[in-house]
């Protein structure tokens, strides 16, 4: 198949988006697809799996919200040009923005069959910046949005709920898989402790993700500071973002600011801690949680979507009910007082991670779109021969 992929976030930039997009890239290749990526303009080059990955860039202004995305404003006949160019069998939408709902009418202007994926909780994300009065108006374009594409992907059976309650059509499980090969508990190193000013006997409290309001880092740092007085552990927190500097002030010494960490790295800072924290409330899913079980290392979050479906609490970790501080700091201070418990949660937490199969999950993706290329052309026949468009389609 020939397969345009949209999306407003790409490598360079890390983020669980970019890197599932990426996989899905790569897994295509691997079965011998033909791809395109319509993505924003960065300074340096997107890092894909081989040069027959045509890449079309487009120039973007940055999102005020989330300063690291860019989003790039073009006109739907620039798209439409491009589509055509590559003569993509079937448009795979993975954002919501600019460029996917130009993507999203060029598609449909040349007739060809479009899929869309749900990535981000953008109501949730809404509200934790002081915008809930336009969650409604957030919800009705999403719907429509989605409703014009042949199907929507989404990570869990707990966004697809939320999704269908919010009338959404014809959605689809894409679950997420990891690499446990590369996360994996013996990349364990005790250099890395000392280089991070991790003392012997303290643990190791991991958080990994963007230091932004979304994330529900300030109930950690509350959680945190509940803990009682000589309780011996580190809080490491890997990423960056806009809160950092506010972090930074509110923090001492023992929490440790690494900032972004990747590859290799990041894996063995994985593989050192003691227990992955996860105080986030607006996933769709968490991909950095199953790389934390890969390494071995047992999971504490509130019971929310994304979470709640990749946690099995008493089991990989455990799932906070009452959403507060006070509770989270509860649960934390209990998991890292019984080792013997939270060491036997990080085996089994191991043991599920790895069950968890990148290709699979794209297979699934895969047949989807196999299925949606042949339910397409059966309803277009005037589809011109050798070219993968239709030039009889109305426009959106």
């Amino acid at each position: 198949m020939r397969i345009t992929l949209v999306s407003e976030t790409y490598f360079p930039q890390i983020n669980g988006v970019s890197r599932t997009l990426d996989r899905l890239v790569r897994h295509l290749r691997q079965q011998g697809d033909e791809i395109q990526l319509l993505i924003p303009r960065y300074d340096a080059l997107s890092d894909v799996p081989d040069d027959s990955v045509e890449i079309r860039p487009f120039d973007g202004v940055r999102f005020p919200l989330y300063r690291e995305v860019l989003l790039p404003f073009t006109r739907t006949a620039t798209v439409e040009k491009a589509l055509e160019a590559f003569a993509p069998d079937l448009v795979h939408i993975a954002t919501e923005g600019p460029l996917g709902l130009a993507a999203l009418r060029a598609a449909r202007r040349l007739g060809l069959p479009v899929a869309s994926s749900y990535h981000t909780n953008f109501s949730t994300y809404l509200g934790k910046y002081r915008l809930s009065l336009l969650s409604r108006m957030c919800w009705r374009y999403l719907r429509w949005f989605h409703n014009a594409t042949g199907a929507t992907f989404c990570p869990t059976p707990s966004i697809r709920a939320i999704l269908e309650d919010k009338g959404f059509d014809s959605v689809q499980i894409w679950s997420r898989g990891v690499d446990a090969s590369r996360f994996h508990p013996e990349l364990k190193d005790n250099a890395l402790r000392s280089q991070l000013g991790i003392r012997p006997g303290e643990k190791v409290l991991l958080y990994v993700g963007r230091l932004a309001a979304e994330k529900n880092l300030d109930t950690l740092l509350s959680a945190w500071e509940s803990l009682p007085a000589g309780h011996g552990s580190r809080l490491l927190l890997v990423g960056d973002g806009p809160m950092r500097e506010t972090m930074q002030r509110r923090c001492d010494d023992r929490v440790i600011f690494a900032g972004y960490r990747q590859g290799e790295e990041l894996a063995r800072i994985y593989a050192l801690a003691d227990l992955f924290v996860f105080p986030s409330l607006s996933e769709t899913f968490g991909n950095v949680m199953l790389e934390a079980m890969a390494s071995g290392v047992p999971v504490l979050a509130f019971r929310a979507p994304g979470p709640q479906d990749v946690v099995t609490p008493g089991q990989t970790g455990m799932l906070v009910d009452e959403i507060t501080a006070d509770a989270f700091g509860r649960a934390l201070y209990d998991l890292m007082s019984r080792d013997d418990e939270r060491c036997a949660m990080g085996t089994r937490a191991r043991e599920f991670a790895c069950g968890q199969n990148w290709q699979q999950i794209n297979d699934g993706v895969r047949r989807v779109y196999g299925e949606l290329v042949k339910q397409h052309a059966a309803t277009q026949p005037c589809r011109t021969p050798g070219t993968g468009v239709n030039t009889r389609c109305r426009a959106l």
